[in-house]
């Protein structure tokens, strides 16, 4: 067992600790001006460039935006779900509920961005029954400064993962024995869904929940096809500077990837205390 242990432990630090160490350490060396093709010494104009930059401070605000909201009401949606009595799902519903667990984010970026843009189906439709004036008249869903087609294809997305998650969490901790238990007690069924369904289930998954987060904040081809220029998800404009001619700016890429993994790594550090906490012993 020890023998097993230590393999682990090996082959953990040489496929993921050791790669993502080097890669750290290569971003900062770049963004410090100690190695790179333009790069001729010691230097903080680069970490000062990005730190004064407007365009860095929108595109993290942004990216906690989307990550928020659309956790929030993808979340807020299995609840509802869940509340409302499905506790488990069977036959063709359960296919139609849980497809959109096999749809890769690009092809569901597309979906969303053929029925959400100006052109769209949704906009045609509209036009249609003379609701709108064409493409003018239709709101901007897609590349706009609200991130509604990146939150919209983010809540399609995780939605059946949490009501998976949900449910799993709802039979594993006896609720419905709970349920029964507290209607004997006198207790309303609103009352059982505020004081104890709804506290135990988001206490159950905090972990999962923030890990879905840190998901939908490295995402890439969601943002990158239904975002706007400015501001952009941080995943979307590292690969901007990085892949720029100007390559002046890749060491500012560099330096927004290194703020990117200390946010990352706090909310990881949050998730291991999380974890770690001892439960209070029962009264």
């Amino acid at each position: 067992m020890r023998r097993t242990n230590s393999l682990s432990t090996f082959l953990f630090f040489l496929l993921i600790i050791l790669p993502f160490s080097a890669g750290l350490i290569y971003a900062l060396l770049y963004s410090f001006g100690l190695i790179g093709i333009l790069n001729h010494g010691f230097t903080v104009e680069n970490w000062k460039a990005v730190l004064s930059s407007g365009e860095t401070v929108r595109s993290f605000l942004f990216t906690l935006y989307i990550g928020i909201v659309s956790l929030v009401i993808a979340a807020s949606l299995a609840m509802l779900y869940i509340i409302m009595g499905k506790k488990k799902q069977t036959g063709g519903a359960s296919y139609f509920i849980y497809l959109p667990l096999t749809v890769p984010a690009l092809v569901a970026a597309f979906f969303t961005f053929q029925f959400l843009s100006k052109s769209g189906f949704v906009s045609r439709v509209l036009n249609s029954i003379h609701q709108t004036n064409g493409i003018v008249g239709f709101p901007d869903w897609v590349n706009d400064s609200f991130g509604v087609g990146i939150i919209v294809t983010h809540v399609m997305l995780a939605l059946p993962f949490f009501i998976i998650l949900f449910q799993n969490y709802y039979h594993s901790e006896k609720m419905e024995t709970l349920r029964e238990l507290s209607a004997t007690l006198g207790s309303s069924t609103s009352q059982f869904n505020r004081k104890i369904l709804i506290p135990v289930l988001l206490k159950k998954t905090a972990a999962p929940l923030v890990l879905y987060f840190i998901f939908i904040l490295g995402s890439y081809e969601i943002p990158l096809l239904l975002g706007q220029q400015d501001p952009q998800m941080v995943s979307v404009l590292v690969n901007r500077k990085l892949s720029r001619f100007d390559l002046s700016e890749i060491p500012q890429g560099y330096i927004i990837a290194i703020l990117y993994t200390l946010v990352v790594s706090l909310l990881l550090f949050f998730i291991i205390k999380l974890k770690n906490r001892p439960h209070a012993p029962p009264v």
